[in-house]
């Protein structure tokens, strides 16, 4: 995880602050709405399953949390909201390894979300639309 990916986040990559985008004063700004359309998205369908082409996952609302959405192939698993936004900002969100948390290409998490935040976020408009662009402002210069 790349620590500078945000210009709000502080942390070292380490569990608890690998999680700050859950509790960051700054989200308001422009990431709760991003993350509300993947919200929004895992819940188009009733609750039931919601494919995410071209690949083989599906998605669902976390009845528990609204800081993950449940995907779905073999097992179930979460993704985060942390590994979404670093996502947005990074363009990564592969699988760490222990000692090896500060790469640029591990998710906050460690858990591999590639091609699933792809897919999510071909799904919710492309990283074209303005709440992503607001965002990755947000995330690099701290004004929307």
């Amino acid at each position: 995880m790349d620590v500078n990916f945000c210009v709000h986040y502080h942390g070292d990559a380490h569990p608890p602050t690998n999680r700050f985008c859950r509790i960051c004063p700054h989200a308001p700004v422009a990431c709760d709405a991003l993350w509300q359309r993947v919200l929004d998205l895992s819940a188009s369908n009733g609750g039931n399953a919601v494919p995410l082409p071209p690949t083989r996952a599906m998605m669902y609302p976390n009845p528990a949390s609204t800081t993950s959405v449940r995907l779905k192939i073999n097992c179930r698993w979460n993704l985060p909201r942390e590994d979404f936004l670093y996502f947005i900002a990074t363009g990564h969100a592969g699988m760490g390894r222990k000692g090896k948390r500060l790469e640029r290409n591990s998710s906050p998490s460690m858990t591999r979300q590639e091609p699933y935040v792809q897919a999510i976020l071909a799904a919710i408009g492309g990283d074209k639309q303005k709440e992503v662009r607001a965002v990755r402002n947000v995330q690099a210069t701290g004004r929307p």
